[in-house]
């Protein structure tokens, strides 16, 4: 038979998932301010803004985690955020990436 946990235990796994998550956000925040320097200063049309999408997807299904069970485990809808929230991340890292390294028209 499981127990389930003490109640200040449940309270430590959601503030540490918290205050996680609240840091890849600020890291993601980072990002888009580079990218946003980047393309003021090279001049190129970058859409820093469009890192929101990913930021606000990636915020959700952390949201849905915290609220939900905190176990990163068995939510398929947390994980769908999650999942196209990293995807989308990716690719603007990537593309901001070889914009900043790539060989100059």
């Amino acid at each position: 038979m499981a127990t389930s946990p003490p109640p200040w235990m449940i309270v430590f796994q959601r503030t540490l998932a918290i205050c996680s998550w609240a840091m890849i956000l600020v890291l993601i925040y980072v990002l888009w301010r580079v990218a946003y320097f980047y393309q003021r200063a090279s001049g190129e049309r970058l859409r820093p803004y469009l890192v929101a999408v990913p930021a606000a997807l990636l915020g959700a299904g952390a949201a849905w985690y915290v609220a939900r069970s905190c176990s990163f485990v068995g939510e398929p809808v947390g994980d769908a955020l999650l999942f196209v929230g990293g995807i989308l991340l990716m690719l603007f890292a990537f593309h901001l990436q070889e914009l900043m390294t790539g060989e100059r028209r």
